[in-house]
């Protein structure tokens, strides 16, 4: 689905322009996804492990914007990629058609900016313009300030996977699932 350009600006003044990624963002898009995977531990993926093609994420993207089902919303600081989240059907079944689910990035110089709020907020708006009932996330159980976050927005811890994630360094995370009833 079409994100319609909103331009916001952050908390120390600066302006955002949040729109949809399109198919010339493709590159900028893979760029950030390493950049943003080599940040921190708190990514499904390490940054090695992208092995997507320019040409398929050029597709992913198209499809994304040609969906009804899902959207992604860019947060770009003077033509910087600086933030990006997801929302995407849990699948088309009939028995779980109203679930989607959520993810985001943010750089790391651009955490504490607002970035990640405003992200979340118009997610929710679209999510509940698509027809979502809820919205469910997963995120690292040592993730204290992403959990933080999505609280404040009424997200709510509704299970844990244990032992989900193996770093590199042998330890392990949980995953804490949260969610949040729209409809």
């Amino acid at each position: 689905m079409q994100y319609k350009d909103n331009y916001i600006v952050l908390k120390d003044g600066t302006k955002c322009l949040l729109r949809s990624p399109a198919e010339q963002d493709a590159s900028v898009m893979l760029q950030y996804l390493k950049i943003t995977s080599e940040e921190t531990h708190y990514m499904v993926r390490y940054p090695e492990e992208i092995q997507i093609t320019e040409a398929k994420e050029v597709e992913l993207l198209k499809d994304c914007l040609e969906s009804e089902q899902n959207i992604m919303i860019a947060a770009f600081v003077d033509d910087e990629l600086a933030g990006n989240a997801g929302l995407n059907r849990i699948k088309d079944n009939i028995k779980v058609r109203h679930r989607a689910v959520f993810g985001i990035s943010i750089k790391e110089k651009y955490w504490n900016m607002g970035i990640g709020s405003n992200l979340i907020r118009e997610v929710i708006k679209m999510a509940e313009i698509m027809g979502y009932e809820q919205i469910e996330l997963g995120v690292f159980d040592d993730n204290i300030r992403a959990r933080k976050l999505y609280s404040k927005f009424g997200f709510n811890e509704w299970g844990r996977v244990k032992n989900a994630y193996k770093l590199k360094d042998g330890t392990y995370c949980d995953e804490i699932i949260m969610g949040i009833i729209i409809k």
